[in-house]
């Protein structure tokens, strides 16, 4: 993600957590997370962070164990502290690796689960839930498969789902097309991504 739409991400928060390197973006343009967690072996500010903890700045929680991901750290951390939805930003990159295990962590996380992207939103959806997104039509949309996915829908789109089964090896949606103001998405059992598309501009859309 570019360094000033995340930098719009961070700003309108209502507070910033960070896994290990993801606090490196944030302290280049002058932004200091309220906590960072992860096993730290990717950020390249060790004595800034620790003299940032030294000065109550931050809170930094160094978890070394290589069970889980730092994102499933993150995660764990803000179930923790009591927040029930998180908006989850800069996990684009050249590691697609990484960014699947993003997806999965989001997943299997009781919290609801945002992704902001370069060009648009991912809401993580989950046994029985359901969303809708305020759009415009000509939006790209699409509704990916997590796990084995039963009773999905899909309204508002060129290309309507209405009780499908989803699969990570069969059916999908992908790059469907809003047709109205509304999109709305729902899930009777598994996970899936639904994605909407949004220009830089309209951004953060919370």
């Amino acid at each position: 993600m570019p360094l000033e739409l995340l930098k719009k991400w961070a700003e309108s928060a209502d507070i910033l957590l960070a896994a290990d390197s993801g606090a490196d973006r944030l302290l280049e343009f002058g932004i200091t997370p309220a906590q960072v967690v992860g096993d730290l072996d990717s950020t390249k500010r060790h004595a800034e962070l620790r003299q940032l903890m030294k000065e109550h700045h931050l809170q930094l929680l160094e978890d070394p164990t290589q069970d889980s991901t730092d994102c499933d750290k993150l995660l764990r951390l803000a179930e923790d502290e009591g927040y029930d939805e998180i908006t989850l930003a800069g996990v684009e990159g050249d590691r697609l690796d990484h960014m699947i295990a993003t997806l999965h962590s989001g997943a299997r996380s009781p919290l609801k689960v945002r992704v902001a992207l370069r060009n648009g939103i991912g809401w993580i959806m989950r046994d029985e839930e359901s969303i809708t997104v305020q759009t415009r039509p000509g939006r790209r949309v699409s509704l990916l498969p997590l796990t084995a996915t039963e009773g999905a829908s899909l309204k508002g789109v060129a290309w309507p789902l209405e009780h499908s089964e989803l699969n990570p090896l069969g059916k999908s949606s992908i790059s469907n097309r809003s047709e109205s103001d509304e999109v709305e998405a729902r899930v009777f059992e598994g996970a899936a991504l639904l994605f909407v598309e949004f220009p830089a501009e309209e951004m953060p859309v919370w």
